[in-house]
Formats: C-alpha cells, sequence, structure tokens
C-alpha cells in the first residue's frame, strides 16, 4: 500500500511539474518570436531614417538619378516609409498590451493566452519581414 501511495505521489509530483512547464513553454514560445522581431526593429528604423533623408534630400537623389519624376518617387518614398511606421506601430501596440504575468489564470488558460499572443506576434514578425522587403528592394534601386 505505501508504494501505491508513493507512487500516486511521484505521479502527482510529475503532473503538477509537467502542467508548470506547459505556460512556460508556450509563453517562451512567444519571447522568442518577439526577440526576432526586436532584433529586425532595428532595420525598419535604418531604413525609416533611410527614407527620411532621401525625403528631406530630393535634389541629391535627382542629382544622383537625373531620370527619375521626383514628385512620383516622393509618394513611393513616403508611402514605403508610411507602410514601415505601421509596422512598427503594430510591434508597439503588441508589446503594450502583452501581460507575460498570468497570476490568477489556470494553466489552461495561461496556455490558450500565450498561443493566442504567439499568432499575434508572428503576424508582426511576417509583417515586419514583408516591409524590410520592400523597403529594402525600393531602397536598393538608388544604392541606398
Amino acid at each position: 500500500m505505501k508504494k501505491i501511495a508513493g507512487i500516486s505521489m511521484l505521479v502527482l509530483a510529475f503532473a503538477s511539474c509537467k502542467q508548470q512547464a506547459d505556460y512556460k513553454a508556450s509563453r517562451d514560445e512567444v519571447i522568442k518570436v518577439h526577440d526576432v522581431v526586436m532584433a529586425d526593429q532595428g532595420k525598419v528604423v535604418d531604413q525609416q531614417l533611410r527614407l527620411s533623408e532621401m525625403l528631406k534630400n530630393m535634389a541629391a537623389v535627382k542629382a544622383q538619378n537625373p531620370k527619375i519624376d521626383t514628385l512620383v518617387e516622393k509618394d513611393s518614398i513616403i508611402i514605403v516609409r508610411d507602410r514601415l511606421n505601421v509596422a512598427e506601430e503594430a510591434m508597439n501596440t503588441w508589446m503594450h498590451e502583452f501581460e507575460p504575468d498570468v497570476t490568477g489564470k489556470s494553466n489552461e488558460e495561461a496556455i490558450a493566452y500565450f498561443e493566442a499572443e504567439k499568432l499575434k506576434i508572428q503576424k508582426v514578425d511576417t509583417t515586419f519581414k514583408q516591409e524590410l522587403k520592400s523597403a529594402a528592394a525600393y531602397l536598393s534601386k538608388f544604392k541606398k
């Protein structure tokens, strides 16, 4: 009988540890994606600055590329920069709304929360990558 009670306690202890690890593992996955996006945020800021600099110095852009229509390019630069701004704002919004403290939630509720947050931050990551690629393609026309 003591063996059965001991085994039962061991199984319960293991199950309890497993439950704690479940939500923490989900939270850790969210943080990993967040860290990737944060690394890309520096690239977003860099491209925003390059585009803003081009807007300030359209005469220099025209001098290097005499065949361009500066009015068309100015509109294009604004569109590309604004899309980067939207991506950055999505990241900022996610960070302000994300709550890593799950005090008061069950393990299942915490897992569901972190899985939903993982989808949100993955969407931000996808947006970042798309806009970075788009901006890089645009800037490459000007060797920037």
